[in-house]
């Protein structure tokens, strides 16, 4: 079964991340501008999941939600109909709910619009000490 993780990183957090997972293809999708506050969106680098069983994304969260350029990367799929789908976010907010989870739950939302399984999801907060646990505890699923 091939695995991949796909995924965004503005400030390097997410990809630092991305990194610890050795089992898997590391796919970066890349955009014409990190600015959080575009509004059109142009991606420059857009990997493909065809080939793809298991797939995890992940991005930073951007005003609460997840950043635009994954939201833009996912809704341009076709389908994710039969993958097995994991996502995680990292963001710098005190607590998930401020934009952690919410991040999360719309990526959930896409991803089973397309078809795909969402098995797990988990919000990584950079200021936390439990940090490091909560990326080791997500490590240990693959």
């Amino acid at each position: 079964m091939k695995k991949a993780l796909i995924y965004y990183s503005k400030t390097g957090h997410t990809e630092s991340v991305a990194q610890k997972f050795e089992n898997m293809d590391l796919l970066k999708i890349e955009s014409s501008s990190d600015d959080p506050n575009q509004k059109k969106i142009e991606l420059t680098k857009k990997p493909d999941v065809k080939d793809i069983q298991h797939i995890i994304f992940a991005c930073p969260v951007h005003g609460f939600q997840a950043c635009k350029v994954m939201v833009e990367y996912l809704n341009s799929l076709d389908s994710l109909q039969g993958k097995t789908i994991d996502t995680f976010v990292t963001h710098h907010f005190r607590f998930s709910w401020l934009g952690g989870l919410q991040a999360l739950k719309q990526m959930r939302k896409i991803i089973e619009s397309l078809g795909g399984k969402v098995r797990y999801q988990t919000s990584i907060n950079w200021k936390s000490h439990q940090r490091v646990r909560d990326i080791d505890q997500m490590i240990e699923l693959y």
